[in-house]
C-alpha cells in the first residue's frame, strides 16, 4: 500500500503529460490553429461588415432591436449579440430601440417583425442582409 501512494504523484504526472501530448497532438493535426477566421467574434464581425459599410458617413448612433424587443413573452434578450454588434460597428454605438434614424433589427429568420414595427414606425425601408439581420431606415427622424 505505501508504494502505492509513493507512485501514485508520479503516475498521476506521466496521465497528465500524456492528455495534454495528447491535446497539443490534435491542434497540431487539426490546423485549427492555423485559421483565426473560424473563431467566432471573426466570424461574426465578417457577417456585420455588409452591413456597416452600408450605414451612411457620420452615423454615430444606431438603435438596435433583437427578437425579445418583439416577443418579449417567449424571447430572451441576448446580450452577447448585443455586445458583438457593438463591436463590430464601432466607433457607432448601438442604443436599445427604434428612437433613431437607422435601426439594426437582428432577428431569428422566422421572426415576423414588420407588423410590430408597423405599428410603431410609419416610414421606413428594410434592407435584407441574410440571416435574420436587417438594416432599418426610419424616414420619419
Amino acid at each position: 500500500m505505501k508504494s502505492i501512494r509513493n507512485f501514485a504523484p508520479l503516475i498521476l504526472a506521466i496521465l497528465s503529460i500524456a492528455m495534454a501530448a495528447y491535446q497539443f497532438s490534435r491542434t497540431i493535426i487539426s490546423r485549427s490553429w492555423i485559421n483565426p477566421s473560424s473563431e467566432m467574434v471573426a466570424k461574426w464581425d465578417e457577417r456585420i461588415q455588409p452591413l456597416r459599410q452600408f450605414l451612411p458617413p457620420g452615423t454615430t448612433l444606431v438603435g438596435y432591436l433583437d427578437k425579445s424587443m418583439i416577443d418579449k413573452k417567449t424571447a430572451v434578450f441576448d446580450g452577447e449579440e448585443f455586445f458583438l454588434m457593438q463591436y463590430s460597428i464601432a466607433p457607432v454605438v448601438l442604443h436599445l430601440g427604434f428612437k433613431q434614424p437607422w435601426i439594426i433589427g437582428n432577428f431569428d429568420k422566422d421572426t415576423k417583425f414588420r407588423p410590430w414595427l408597423n405599428s410603431r414606425i410609419k416610414n421606413y425601408e428594410v434592407q435584407s442582409f441574410g440571416a435574420g439581420l436587417y438594416l432599418i431606415h426610419n424616414l420619419d427622424k
